[in-house]
């Protein structure tokens, strides 16, 4: 049995969504609420210590990192295959899922500036206390206090932009090279582990990622979206990705102090 605890359209939720949805797995799926800290609950800090999304538990092992969980579900799950037959194809693959992984941190300091900033600000001292006491993970600790207290640079949220970028401009380059897909003519986990990546950044910078600077990437984008999995997995407001409130709340958080 698989059962996926996610936060929906989260960057790296999505990468393992969209895996389990290409491979037609069925799964039960664990909405975790995030501007809950339900991540931060007794109960899933025991599947995954670390506290983030997503986690795969199968027949009731936990699997985290969402690198790490696609593999997993690749290696388990084998058809239809999301990893090449051909070696360089494969070897490509590997580079763009780590790069995936390599950027994420650079695009998540943006997307918390943009996203998140305001509503930790809106914290109560107790609350926000209580939260950088609970976030196990040093530097995830460290970034929260950051938003709360001072906020990243322009010069900071300039250079994390220009990683972004650059990680981008190469992807362009390389499906020039050797597309349709990232790995190739063979679609592949490389493609979906990208895919949260140019979707968070079509989401933050739309202007930044125009078809006369990106055009391989503007077309790869458009076929990865004519994919009915995909489709499904980027579709907000549906069971798996429900709309969060205007008003978003940390109301709960303090049932997590029990």
């Amino acid at each position: 049995m698989l059962e996926l605890y996610h936060g929906g359209l989260t960057t790296c939720s999505k990468q393992v969504r969209h895996c389990l949805r290409e491979k037609g797995l069925p799964y039960k799926s664990h909405f975790v609420e995030l501007w809950r800290y339900e991540n931060l609950s007794p109960d899933y800090l025991k599947l995954n210590p670390n506290g983030v999304v997503p986690t795969l538990v199968h027949d009731g092992v936990a699997i985290i990192n969402s690198f790490c969980i696609n593999e997993y579900i690749e290696d388990a799950f084998p058809d239809p295959p999301l990893r090449p037959k051909d070696l360089h194809e494969r070897a490509r693959m590997r580079y763009w899922a780590w790069t995936a992984d390599e950027v994420h941190p650079a695009l998540a300091r943006l997307s918390y500036a943009h996203m998140m900033q305001r509503k930790i600000r809106e914290l109560s001292e107790a609350d926000l206390n209580f939260m950088l006491e609970k976030t196990p993970v040093p530097e995830r600790r460290e970034r929260w206090r950051v938003l709360a207290k001072v906020g990243h640079s322009a010069e900071q949220l300039d250079e994390a932009l220009t990683s972004v970028l650059f990680t981008l401009g190469r992807m362009d380059q390389e499906l020039a090279a050797h597309g349709p897909w990232v790995a190739g003519v063979t679609f592949s986990l490389g493609d979906i582990s990208m895919g949260a990546i140019v979707h968070r950044t079509f989401e933050l910078y739309p202007q930044r990622l125009d078809r006369a600077t990106f055009p391989r990437v503007n077309d790869w984008w458009e076929r990865l979206m004519a994919r009915p999995a995909a489709k499904m997995v980027y579709t907000s407001g549906l069971e798996e990705t429900p709309e969060r409130p205007a008003k978003q709340t940390i109301a709960g958080i303090s049932e997590f102090r029990i």
